[in-house]
């Protein structure tokens, strides 16, 4: 569909954008329809309602009399009505941060001014600041999908830290630009309602009640409809947005915003990742995060690590689903910057932009966050620190231990490798392996050791590993595809293909096994005497009201190698007449059974079963019944 649109509006602009306009209205139009026919029921009872007590009579007796009727169709009616008009006029949550005043960071809000100023666009009613390395304009609608809108500009203060003023003024342009119009007011009105729309859905998902199943079917086809027809006119927004960043800071200024948010983003995560790796050694989370990112951001990595983190942000492709181009594509847009797109971004030179738009509020910004973000995660910090200490525990009573059996000689080298990783275990993996060449577990560690050292030799490791165990195809495949893509490796497709194909076949899978299929085939149960004896005696305590019972395997499509069975039951004619199918099942479901089990009584969607079960040889379960 995409491709299809992308040809469409390339050859008909003025075309693609009335289908745009005809399908945002088609969107209003339809709630306005179910408010009013939904409306309208409710006049007419309400209408019927008010000329039988006029009328008096015999009427007035039928009112009574029908009343609870009439009360049961005008409360649907009125609860859709309301949940429409929520859908249209609810105010959708206002995003998060801390607020900001004009007083409090003048340069900040002088630069903001300066930028509206020369892009002709609205004012930002709140300025929010966040823990995130981003930079959002948000509009929030007075009324749900229509209304006047409030602005918002947040402002990430670890994205602050590692760019300069001129380029986190670049950030800030591109996002305003959508706002200010800067691809059409067209645009930008479909950009907006693109965002309420799936805010939107997101709302909906919530209403319980079969009242507002009718407006939850509704959404839930319209808004990714009007999201994905949309599409191509969202992506060639952003290269507008760029565009306009572009004419208020200069080509390169944008381009090297671009590269320098990248490679911040990597920054960063290998920051938090180097801080949460503190969890084995600190019972509780650092209480000055936010200073210390402060400084290690002032301080520029090595040029290597830059260059590789530029690369690997250079490489990524564009997905179908994705509404931002790629840095290649947006860096390629820009003027004059198509060539220089593998250049790193020049040094930082003077204030970063926190410390130039934020000033002396930044130090209490900081010191709020990290506070913020040490009381949320304290209590999984302290819990997972404590599962390491018992861990740690168990690896130094394995070490003291003068022998070891197989198993626990593995278990040791796992918890080697996850609980010291800033030690080289390779050795003692590449020695066990050499001795014990049939064990995936270890054989998959040392592949990973061997690919963090950039030693390719730990692919051919990954493929021994998944001969021995296809269970290991997706993570060998992860581990394939994270050493190889980032080296431009043509083989990284082919891990990713690989990946595809296995998740597609555990999601086929799985859904065979959590469904009872009553087309799949059947197997006469090959269970030993202890698994019969244990169906038996559950069939004993919980099968009051079973009058027979079938035990069968089922065969699935995706994967016959799985031991799944079903257990077919026919009810006495005393259990039926109460309705007690539902009851019975769940009843037997609560027992431990010796196998993978799907229960289910051999009427309705599932009496196809009963003719299949009676005719294998050996499924009949006889058990004494509970009475």
């Amino acid at each position: 569909m995409v491709a299809r649109l992308e040809r469409e509006s390339r050859a008909a602009p003025a075309a693609y954008q009335m289908k745009v306009a005809a399908l945002a209205l088609l969107g209003f139009l339809i709630l306005g329809l179910i408010v009013g026919f939904a409306g309208l029921g409710l006049l007419l009872i309400a209408g019927l309602a008010v000329v039988t007590v006029l009328t008096g009579g015999k009427a007035l007796i039928l009112l009574l009399k029908f009343g609870k009727l009439l009360l049961l169709l005008a409360i649907p009616l009125w609860l859709l009505v309301k949940l429409s008009l929520s859908a249209l006029f609810t105010r959708l949550p206002a995003p998060q941060g801390l607020t900001l005043k004009r007083g409090q960071a003048p340069a900040l809000f002088a630069a903001m001014d300066d930028m509206r100023r020369r892009m002709k666009g609205p004012r930002f009613h709140h300025v929010l600041i966040t823990d995130e390395v981003n930079a959002a304009v948000v509009q929030r609608p007075l009324f749900g999908l229509i209304g006047w809108p409030r602005n918002y500009l947040i402002l990430g203060l670890p994205l602050l830290e590692v760019l300069s003023p001129q380029e986190a003024l670049a950030v800030v342009a591109h996002e305003y630009g959508h706002l200010a119009g800067s691809h059409g007011r067209f645009a930008a009105f479909i950009y907006r309602l693109r965002h309420s729309w799936s805010n939107l859905q997101g709302l909906t998902q919530q209403w319980d009640g079969w009242a507002s199943r009718p407006l939850q079917r509704l959404v839930r086809w319209y808004a990714p409809y009007f999201n994905a027809y949309t599409f191509v006119l969202a992506r060639a927004n952003e290269y507008q947005a760029d565009a306009a960043s572009a004419e208020l800071v200069g080509a390169s200024v944008a381009a090297a915003a671009l590269k320098r948010v990248n490679i911040g983003a990597s920054q960063y995560e290998r920051f938090v990742e180097h801080t949460f790796g503190q969890i084995r050694d600190a019972a509780s989370p650092p209480q000055d995060l936010a200073v210390q990112w402060a400084a290690q951001a002032n301080r520029p990595p090595p040029a290597d690590e830059v260059s590789q983190w530029l690369r690997n942000a250079l490489q990524r492709e564009s997905q179908v689903s994705d509404t931002h181009p790629v840095l290649r594509e947006r860096l390629g847009a820009l003027p004059g910057q198509a060539l220089a797109a593998g250049e790193l971004p020049p040094p930082l030179a003077g204030e970063s932009a926190a410390s130039a738009w934020l000033g002396a509020q930044a130090t209490a910004l900081r010191e709020t966050l990290q506070r913020e973000w040490q009381e949320r995660v304290a209590q999984p910090w302290s819990q997972r620190h404590e599962e390491l200490q018992v861990r740690l525990q168990r690896l130094a009573a394995l070490q003291a231990q003068p022998d070891r059996t197989l198993d626990e000689h593995i278990e040791q080298l796992r918890l080697l490798v996850d609980l010291q990783p800033e030690q080289n275990h390779l050795h003692a993996l590449a020695a066990f392996n050499a001795e014990h060449a049939d064990q995936p577990v270890t054989l998959f560690l040392e592949a990973c050791v061997r690919l963090d050292q950039a030693d390719d030799h730990g692919l051919a490791l990954l493929e021994r590993t998944i001969a021995l165990d296809d269970d290991a195809i997706k993570p060998a495949s992860e581990k394939a595809y994270a050493f190889l893509k980032p080296r431009g490796d043509e083989r990284a497709a082919a891990w990713a293909d690989r990946w595809n194909r296995r998740d597609a076949f555990e999601q086929a899978r799985s859904q065979q096994l959590s469904r009872l299929d009553v087309a799949h085939e059947l197997h006469t149960a090959q269970l030993s005497p202890e698994q019969r004896e244990r169906v038996k005696s559950v069939l004993g305590l919980g099968g009051k009201g079973v009058q027979r019972a079938f035990l069968a395997r089922r065969v699935l499509p995706a994967d016959p190698s799985i031991e799944t069975y079903v257990l077919g039951l026919e009810l006495t004619s005393w259990a039926r007449l109460r309705d007690q199918e539902h009851a019975i099942v769940e009843r037997l479901s609560e027992f431990e059974w010796p196998m993978h089990l799907f229960i289910c009584v051999l009427s309705g969607a599932y009496k196809p079963l009963r003719e299949k079960l009676a005719s294998l040889p050996g499924t009949e379960i006889e058990f004494a019944s509970p009475g």
